[in-house]
């Protein structure tokens, strides 16, 4: 349609590189901080190997998604069909987000999710921006005080997502990233409060990461064998836990909700990038722990459930990789330099 041609954006390299960074910090940040997590005085030290492991993997997601930023780079300017228009959404879905857990008493998960159902449904071509808009229309108002500074978080979101159009494709937890990094550069100068959460005990860590494989294996399985929309699998997983886990559970519930809702993220995966389901069952496993073990720091910062599924989502991905290069390695093949250096 003509009218999207018109507002197309022409990037210069630089600015995807910066993209490629702001994306590549935030998830190694709270992999790590999980790491501290299990050190606290209520954690579990013997986990502390597992998710120091995780982060290493994480690293390694991203020095293979490093070739192809290269790629992108040696290719010149990238266009993006419908920049403004993807601005637009997803400022439109902050604030309807923002809309339904003030006005109608929605738990910003709940609210989120309709909004990527309804985003879905309806407005089908920008469902994705308007998806990221939602995650963060989910912050708290402890860390946003005012419609200004979470406004001010959609547009560099919006910004970003941009920015970032050409890397990272097909991880899920992407969308969220993009939204925690326009949170975070609001929240930090203006000394947004962010919440600090308690470590629950082990019964509910096993539950957690246990909702959390189950999460990322039924999104995954919905929009590969279903034909939904990763958007829309993730809404009504979202959604429904939302809804159900709280009345179940009660106050447990709602952790319950989140690791869900996280997991739902990495679940959105392509599944050129995480082959099937046993794969997203391990990926959901790894954002439990980190959901868990980082209760206690960046709380109430819209995005973050996000970013926690796609530091999981980067480290299997990037494991897989490796692996597959090292079978190719013990076989006699060499690989090209741009994937060596």
């Amino acid at each position: 349609m003509p009218h999207w041609r018109a507002n197309d954006w022409s990037l210069p390299r630089p600015s995807v590189v910066v993209g490629f960074l702001l994306l590549a910090v935030p998830p190694l940040a709270l992999f790590g901080v999980g790491v501290w997590g299990t050190l606290l005085p209520r954690g579990h030290v013997v986990l502390s190997p597992i998710l120091a492991a995780g982060t290493l993997a994480v690293g390694a997601g991203i020095r293979c998604e490093w070739w192809e930023l290269r790629r992108v780079i040696r290719d010149g300017a990238v266009v993006v069909d419908g920049a403004r228009w993807n601005l637009v959404a997803v400022a439109g879905g902050t604030l309807l987000t923002v809309a339904g857990a003030t006005e109608l008493g929605l738990s910003p998960i709940v609210s989120a999710s309709l909004v990527g159902v309804g985003a879905a449904v309806v407005v089908q071509r920008v469902a994705v921006p308007v998806y990221c808009g939602a995650f963060v229309g989910m912050t708290s108002p402890e860390v946003f005080g005012s419609y200004w500074q979470v406004t001010l978080a959609a547009v560099l979101a919006g910004l970003l997502f941009t920015a970032a159009h050409p890397v990272f494709h097909g991880l899920g937890g992407k969308l969220g990233t993009t939204a925690f990094v326009g949170v975070s550069l609001v929240a930090v100068p203006t000394a947004g409060s962010f919440q600090r959460g308690a470590l629950p005990g082990e019964s509910a860590v096993v539950s957690v990461v246990g909702v959390a494989a189950l999460g990322a294996v039924v999104t995954f399985a919905i929009h590969t064998r279903a034909a939904a929309s990763p958007v829309l699998a993730s809404g009504v997983v979202g959604a429904v836990g939302g809804v159900l886990l709280p009345l179940v559970f009660g106050h447990s519930g709602r952790l319950f909700a989140a690791a869900t809702y996280s997991a739902s993220f990495a679940g959105m995966t392509d599944p050129r990038r995480i082959p099937n389901e046993w794969w997203l069952g391990v990926t959901g496993v790894g954002v439990g722990l980190v959901v868990v073990y980082t209760l206690p720091f960046v709380g109430g910062s819209g995005g973050k459930l996000g970013t926690i599924a796609f530091g999981a989502s980067l480290g299997i991905h990037g494991t897989l990789r490796l692996v597959d290069l090292f079978q190719l390695v013990r076989r006699g093949y060499r690989a090209p330099a741009e994937e060596t250096t």
